[in-house]
Order: structure tokens, then C-alpha cells, then sequence
């Protein structure tokens, strides 16, 4: 036995972020000689360069990254686990008495602010986080703002996913004043801030310039337009206002005299819109948001139903309100049209067609006059430019008892990396080998030839079923996606036929599950019979052929015990006993939709037990138990709960629900639920069940009537929610929040 004579060993960080990437290094000193390679054990979670090291994150989970050292005939290895999170917490810096920006690698789309956990070091108190916001430029930079104002020069941490980030609150003492902004676009009314901040530079009062706290004055000497209320407008580019802030302390010294006093001058000019405003643009469809689309500008010829949103926002980085002041068009038609010169004032998009490969750009314009060009990257119409298969090789029975059949999914990618939908005739297979078992001489060309569906049919635009009642043997097909007339992507499948002998006594059983992961997810083009489902069955085999399937009793378990009701049945009826039910078939639902209307499995991990009793040659019983795990994920889009009307109801209300209904308003995906002020597009808020506490009652509240000016503290509620297809589902979310009856 040859013994190496180099060494490895990995360092370098374990964890990393989803689309970051982490370097690992060989920390033993060898040759020059020597030749490393990286391998990953999941290239679906972490990807590893063979040359360089660099893991790059996936998706979440785990993988085992392995080095191979080589010089000459002498070699050694060594592995290093890496955890893939969605996200990292990086670090955390107060910026406001009651803002902290987190720095966040990863994925931070989907971040909500129940992720975040605030707490004071010494003194354990948990300070609520009532929003987030993620910079529209820099991802990474997530500001949190907090329910109260932290001026104490204590520590804090803020907690997200496993990892705590500490900070030094501020002290609460002014150190200087200034106004915010200092430039502020013309002919459009901008609010005016006053701005107190410690010696770190943390803004420890943000005030409106025309109701300043105590010790605090704002005061305009002139300004070339008006003031309309905290606003301020100038005519014209190059107008100022200019003007005077105070601070005085209300701490003196022993002369007299404030410890702290200060004076400053201002000067606030007008400037042309694009210096000052942020122009953005996404493409998607017109049920989309702009916050929930990829920041891509890309547009493939022939993508059809497509429209361009736009948004605008000032110099205080807040959205502007009136889009029907803007125009909007084309910088080259024979590239690019758009529908219409103005922007839809509701929803900020403009309908866009691509012509012909290229860049255009949507000019906009506010009162005739420019303020931007955004680019339109028009990109080769859209074609599969990738195909890949769920199951590639499985063996399947002939038995004539049952239909041991198997369903093959295929998925394609376009050139541009994102999902394509397989047309109604695209896909195909195609039988190029059979290496027959049986007597009978079965050919390619028969397999080929069948036209009643005996061996292959195509149950699906994307699923082709095989099927085990044939002749045995091993057949290779492959599946063909036809992309065009000279281009034809392919998958092979290896599919086993093996022969029943019903004579065999050699008895064993197998357990099949149809998946071990389902979703729980209402899709927003969700219609009537939509389901999201696993099997289990107990499959009888003689010589490890497949020969029938058993009747057993199931039983099903969820954190320690025992599921019953809808979604868990057996042979389609509900398991409503603790002891379980038999039958041939258990089906774990996910999902269902009946009507308009979908159901829902609560997420978590399934422990199914499939018991049976077999007899030995004296005929004594012998209890047979076998195992798995189904999984039910849940992908909805987090929903965030917020206060309306800063939790006070509009008027007296009579129920906690009514309550709830009347302070509240949920934001699920794109979908905003209110019923105090509702937009356009938002929907009313339909609340089933209240879970919380009231004066004399905790748990279910939602019907306990409640008095004029009583507090109730809800923990989360249960509402109604609607897909874009009209189908309707009951959603939970966490509310966290005291609201009171007017």
C-alpha cells in the first residue's frame, strides 16, 4: 500500500449566503507541483471551481466540498461541509434613533420583518420591528425601523436567522442640526426636514421644518415660491430659499448660560428633476409589482402581454405620487413600441412591444421636458435551450394485478436561463434500444410502430407515461423536445421491465412514495382540481418483482402526533381515528382546489407508519412496520401584518373581529387586504379567525365582544386570501400588535 506524501487541509468560511461565494485553501505547504481539485457532493446547493476553491451558494442546505491533492503518483484528499443559508447577517449600524441599516448577503426579496429580532443586551427586552426596506440599489442594505427610539448608549443585537450583529444605540444628545434635502427638484413641492444628530452622527430627532420640537426653530428669511405646509416650492432651476435653525438645550450651565447651543445658516436650491430623482424600470406582466419583479431590462421578440413598470422617486427617496405628469416614448420605434405616451397612473407601466434585436430607450419626460433615458435591452425571440427530466432510469413490474406504470416530467430553460413552457406537440419519445428478456423477439421498430399506447402515452404538454404491462427486457428511449426544424434537445431513460412469477414464494415488501417533498402553494393562476399530493403504498414483491399492492394501516404523525381529517386519506376516504385507517393507498394532499375555493396543509414533516400482519409456515402472526417522511413545504409569498389608522378603530366596534378588520391590513405577495382607506387595487380583509389576548379572554378571541376604548393585543389572524384566477384560501399570519376600539 502506497502511502501519500502530501498533505491537505481546508480552510476558509463553512457558511454562505445564496449567490455569494466563499474561497477554501489548502493550508499545508507542498510542492509546486501540486495539482488541486475541488468537487462538490450537490452542485444544486453549493458549486465549487475545480481550480480555484470559490464555493458559490445555490440554494439552501448543505454540501460537502472535497480536495484532491495530486504530485506525481502520490495523491490525498480531504472534505470541508458548507451551509448554504438564504441569508447572512453581516453586520448592523444605527443611522437614526429608531433605524438600523443591516448589512444581508443573500437573498433578500423575500426578507419580512418578523425575520428580525431586536433585543437589548443587558436587558433582554425585545424592541418590535414595525418595518423594512430594502435599498433598491444595494440589496445587501436592509434599514429596519423600530417601534421606539433608542437613545440610551446601551448595546443591542439584532438577531436574523442563527446569527446576532451587535450596536451601540445613541446617546440622545445633539451635537449638530442641519436641513434635509439641501437640493430639492423644481416646480415640485418637496418636504423639508430639520435634522438633530449625536456625535457618531446618528439622526436623533427628524423633525418637519414647520413643527420642530422644543429648543428647536426653522426659519425661512426668503425663498422664490411658497411654503404649503411642510412642503416647499421653487419656480424654477437655480430658485433658493435660504433661512436660519436653531438648537437650545434644556440644560444649563452654573453661569446660566445652555450647555448646548447652536446656530445655522441654510441655503436650499432648485434643481433640474434628474439630478435629484431616481428613475427605475422592470419589465414583467401587468398583474405584476414592481418590487416583486428581477431588476432586468431584457425583452425577447415575440414576448407578448409584456408592459414596462416605471418608478419614480424624489429627492427624499419617496415615490412620487402624480405619474400622469410624465410621458413617455420610444428613443427607436423600428426597436422598440410602446403602448401609449403616458404612464398608467395606478399601477406606473406602459405597454411595450419588442420589434427587433437591440437597445431602446424609454425616454420620459415631465411638462415636455426630459429627465431620462431608460434602457430596453431587446434580446432573440425566446426557444428551449435546455431539457431536463425528473427520473431517468427505474424498474417497473408487468404483473397484470396492477398498473405499475411510471411518469417522467420534463422541464425546459430558454437561452436566458429562465423557465419556458413545453408546447402541446413539442415533446416526444422515442424507443432506440430493447434488449428483450422474454421469448418473444421484440424490436425497436414494434416498440416504435405501437399505436394503442401499450408501451408509452403522453399524458401531459410535459409528462410522458411508461408502462410496465409489456414484454421484459431493458429498453432505452429518449425523450425529444422539437425546438425547430434543425434543432431537437434530448434526455435518455432506462426503463427495466422484469417478469412476475406468481409461483415464487420468496415474499418481501417494498415502500413506494410518489414524492417526498410537496408544496403547499396556491399559485395565482389556480383553478378547479389543481392539487398538490404524495401516495403511499406497500408494494408485495415475489423475487423482487413487483406483484400487487398490500392493505395495511396507515397511521400519520405531525411534531409527536397523530393527523387526522382533510388531506390525510386512505383509498380517498379521510383518516378521521387516532388508530389510523387501512387501505391499499395513503394520500397526503398539500393542496387542493375545489371550485374557487383551496385547501390547505399545514407545512411541516409527515411521519407515515404503514403497519400490516404476515403469517409464518405455523401460522403465527408476525407484525410488519415500515417508515417514511413526506414533507409539505409551503412557498406562498410571506404575508406582512401592519396597523392602519395607528391601531385605532375608524369607529366603535362590537367583536374582536370587527375589530381586527377595521385597524389592520395584510400584504400577501403583490396583494395588498385593508378595508380603512383601500387603493384601487387592494382587496378587503376578510378575517376568519383572531388568536390573542383581551382583558378577560386569551387563545380564539376571534367573536369575544369588546367595549368602547378596550385594548386587544392580537398575536396573528387567519384571513382570506384570493389568487389572481379568483380561487380563495385561508392564510395565518403572524400580527404581533395591540389595537383599541374607538
Amino acid at each position: 500500500m502506497r502511502v501519500a506524501k502530501v498533505g491537505v487541509a481546508l480552510s476558509g468560511e463553512s457558511v454562505v449566503a445564496i449567490g455569494n461565494t466563499t474561497k477554501l485553501t489548502n493550508t499545508k505547504k507542498n510542492s509546486s507541483r501540486a495539482k488541486i481539485t475541488y468537487t462538490s457532493s450537490d452542485d444544486t446547493i453549493a458549486k465549487v471551481d475545480a481550480a480555484t476553491g470559490v464555493v458559490t451558494g445555490v440554494k439552501a442546505g448543505k454540501a460537502t466540498i472535497t480536495a484532491k491533492i495530486t504530485v506525481g503518483k502520490d495523491s490525498a484528499e480531504t472534505t470541508k461541509d458548507v451551509e448554504v443559508k438564504n441569508v447572512i447577517l453581516d453586520s448592523v449600524t444605527p443611522t437614526e434613533a429608531n433605524k438600523v441599516v443591516a448589512i444581508v448577503k443573500g437573498n433578500t426579496k423575500n426578507l419580512k420583518k418578523a425575520d428580525f429580532v431586536v433585543t437589548g443586551t443587558e436587558t433582554k427586552a425585545t424592541v418590535a420591528v414595525t418595518d423594512i426596506s430594502v435599498d433598491a440599489k444595494d440589496a445587501t442594505k436592509v434599514t429596519l425601523t423600530l417601534a421606539a427610539k433608542l437613545t440610551d448608549a446601551k448595546e443591542y443585537g439584532v438577531a436574523l436567522d442563527g446569527i446576532t450583529k451587535t450596536f451601540v444605540a445613541s446617546d440622545g444628545k445633539v451635537d449638530s442640526i442641519s436641513v434635509d434635502p439641501v437640493q430639492i427638484p423644481y416646480a415640485e413641492a418637496t418636504e423639508i426636514d430639520l435634522l438633530a444628530k449625536d456625535t457618531k452622527g446618528i439622526i436623533v430627532n427628524r423633525m418637519k421644518w414647520n413643527n420642530p420640537d422644543a429648543g428647536f426653530s426653522f426659519t425661512f428669511t426668503k425663498y422664490d415660491g411658497t411654503l404649503q405646509g411642510e412642503k416647499l416650492y421653487l419656480n424654477k432651476i437655480g430658485s433658493v430659499a435660504e433661512g436660519k435653525i436653531t438648537y437650545t438645550s434644556s440644560e444649563y450651565n452654573a453661569d446660566g448660560t445652555p450647555k448646548v447651543k447652536l446656530e445655522k445658516p441654510f441655503t436650499i436650491t432648485a434643481v433640474d428633476q434628474a439630478t435629484v430623482n431616481n428613475y427605475a424600470v422592470r419589465l414583467g406582466k401587468a398583474t405584476d409589482k414592481f418590487d416583486k419583479l428581477k431588476d432586468d431590462n431584457k425583452l425577447a421578440v415575440e414576448d407578448n402581454g409584456k408592459v414596462a413598470f416605471i418608478k419614480i422617486k424624489d429627492a427624499n427617496d419617496k415615490e412620487v405620487s402624480d405619474y400622469s405628469k410624465y410621458t413617455v416614448e420610444s428613443s427607436d420605434k423600428n426597436i422598440l413600441l410602446l403602448g401609449s405616451s403616458s404612464i398608467n397612473n395606478a399601477k406606473h407601466y406602459v405597454d411595450v412591444k419588442a420589434v427587433t434585436t437591440g437597445t431602446a430607450y424609454i425616454i420620459v419626460k415631465k411638462d415636455g421636458k426630459y429627465c431620462t433615458s431608460l434602457p430596453i435591452n431587446v434580446v432573440a425571440k425566446r426557444e428551449a435551450a435546455s431539457l431536463t427530466i425528473d427520473n431517468a432510469a427505474f424498474t417497473l413490474s408487468n404483473t397484470t394485478n396492477i398498473d405499475d406504470d411510471k411518469v417522467v416530467t420534463a422541464k425546459a430553460k430558454d437561452q436566458y436561463g429562465d423557465d419556458i413552457s413545453i408546447g402541446a406537440n413539442a415533446l416526444s419519445a422515442e424507443c432506440v434500444y430493447v434488449d428483450a428478456k422474454s421469448g418473444s423477439a421484440i424490436k425497436v421498430s414494434d416498440v416504435n410502430g405501437d399505436t394503442t399506447n401499450k408501451y408509452i402515452e403522453k399524458t401531459a404538454a410535459d409528462k410522458i407515461k411508461f408502462k410496465g404491462q409489456v414484454e421484459p427486457g431493458t429498453y432505452t428511449w429518449t425523450i425529444n423536445l422539437k425546438v425547430s426544424d434543425t434543432k431537437t434537445l434530448k434526455q435518455t431513460v432506462s426503463v427495466t421491465v422484469k417478469k412476475l412469477d406468481d409461483t415464487k414464494t420468496n415474499i418481501s415488501y417494498a415502500l413506494e412514495s410518489s414524492a417526498s417533498e410537496i408544496d403547499a402553494v396556491v399559485k395565482d393562476d389556480a383553478k378547479n382540481g389543481d392539487s398538490s399530493e404524495a401516495t403511499v403504498r406497500i408494494a408485495l414483491c415475489k423475487d423482487g418483482v413487483k406483484s400487487d399492492y398490500q392493505e395495511v394501516k396507515y397511521i400519520v404523525k405531525k411534531d409527536g402526533k397523530v393527523v387526522t381529517g382533510a388531506g390525510i386519506s386512505v383509498d380517498n376516504s379521510n383518516i378521521v381515528a387516532d388508530t389510523g385507517a387501512w387501505g391499499e393507498t395513503l394520500k397526503i394532499t398539500a393542496m387542493s382546489v375545489s371550485g374557487n375555493t383551496a385547501t390547505k396543509l399545514a407545512a411541516g414533516t409527515y411521519e407515515v407508519t404503514a403497519e400490516w400482519t404476515t403469517y409464518d409456515s405455523n401460522r403465527n402472526p408476525i407484525t410488519n412496520s415500515q417508515k417514511t417522511q413526506i414533507v409539505v413545504k409551503d412557498t406562498q409569498s410571506g404575508a406582512d401584518a401592519q396597523v392602519v389608522n395607528d391601531g385605532v378603530s375608524t369607529v366603535q366596534k362590537t367583536t374582536v373581529k370587527d375589530l381586527a378588520e377595521n385597524t389592520l391590513k395584510v400584504v400577501l405577495g403583490d396583494t395588498t387586504y385593508v378595508n380603512v382607506n383601500r387603493g384601487q387595487d387592494d382587496k378587503a380583509l376578510s378575517i376568519t379567525k383572531v388568536e390573542g389576548n383581551t382583558i378577560s379572554a386569551s387563545g380564539d378571541i376571534t367573536g369575544k365582544h369588546i367595549a368602547s376604548g378596550a385594548e386587544v393585543n392580537i398575536s396573528k389572524i387567519t384571513f382570506t386570501a384570493e389568487t389572481s384566477s379568483g380561487v380563495s384560501y385561508d392564510y395565518t399570519v403572524s400580527v404581533g400588535r395591540t389595537v383599541t376600539n374607538k
